[in-house]
């Protein structure tokens, strides 16, 4: 096997595997009990973006009008509020997090349809 085709190799594994760990590392948080800014057992759907992703600029008007319909949308952009995405683990944006009963229940990485996200708030009606 030539060097050339080694190297493709090793890229093709790295362009798969990275974005595949980032995704299980995400949904290994399911389940993990979070605090809210109040102190109490929200329920919410928590959108993490920054303003230089071009996925998150796609995204951000569709939250932007979900939140004048939904009240418990939260924004929250990573390079003003580091030590949030910290507590939250977010290693790639955008990324959808929502939290029943002080309990994350779901994450979406990645743009999102306003369908997808809106069936992520209905989780939280359905109580």
């Amino acid at each position: 096997m030539s060097w050339v085709m080694i190297v493709l190799l090793l890229i093709a594994s790295y362009l798969i595997l990275v974005p595949l760990l980032t995704y299980l590392s995400a949904k290994r948080q399911i389940g993990l009990k979070v605090a809210s800014e109040s102190g109490d057992a929200e329920d919410r759907l928590i959108y993490f973006y920054s303003e230089s992703c071009p996925p998150c600029k796609q995204m951000t008007p569709i939250i932007d009008d979900l939140a004048t319909r939904h009240e418990k949308i939260s924004k929250i952009d990573v390079k003003r509020d580091p030590e949030t995405a910290k507590q939250y683990k977010i290693r790639a944006t955008p990324t959808l997090i929502l939290v029943k009963g002080g309990v994350i229940d779901d994450i979406l990485l990645g743009a999102k349809k306003a369908t997808q996200i809106e069936n992520l708030l209905n989780k939280i009606n359905r109580q």
